[in-house]
């Protein structure tokens, strides 16, 4: 569950998964005016420790539109996985979940800010290369799942917040 995850803050170090929420209200708090994007995304490569596995990394993302904002990310290892079609559904797994328990976690915290939005979960799929024929499926099984999908070009919380740390 990703509530006994480590995750990293390029700005606050390592914290756990209730931390990670505590900061995401702090940096709300701080200008709680302004519009906000709650983004998850995932993104994987084929690792080499002593035998092959597959590194994936998921980051969550406040966006303070217009004014930057605050990721934070942990890294999974899974033995390598069979092809593409794989790798892209665990992405999407690994983003729901975190997904899911941000929501979770959120309903502990009494007048909370981040109910207030929809969280988009950003896939590392497009219109070009291998993963076109899987746009309808990821995306309509996050939407499935009460989130907002984005794709290539506009998938950024996945292409290149999480891909900056696989």
């Amino acid at each position: 569950m990703q509530q006994n995850r480590v995750f990293f803050s390029p700005t606050q170090g390592r914290l756990d998964f209730r931390d990670v929420v505590v900061s995401m209200f702090d940096f709300i708090h701080d200008e709680p005016n302004a519009h906000y994007r709650v983004i998850i995304g995932t993104d994987s490569k084929e690792g080499k420790v002593r035998s092959p596995v597959q590194v994936f990394v998921t980051a969550l993302i406040v966006h303070r539109v217009g004014s930057g904002g605050r990721y934070f990310w942990c890294r999974t290892f899974r033995r390598e996985m069979g092809g593409i079609r794989d790798k892209i559904y665990q992405e999407a797994l690994f983003s729901l979940r975190t997904s899911q328990a941000l929501i979770e976690e959120m309903e502990n915290f009494p007048g909370n800010h981040l109910s207030n939005y929809r969280v988009e979960i950003h896939v590392d799929v497009g219109t070009n290369g291998p993963t076109r024929t899987m746009i309808r499926e990821v995306v309509g099984m996050i939407e499935s799942m009460g989130f907002v999908a984005k794709i290539k070009p506009d998938s950024f919380g996945a292409s290149q917040v999480a891909h900056r740390h696989t």
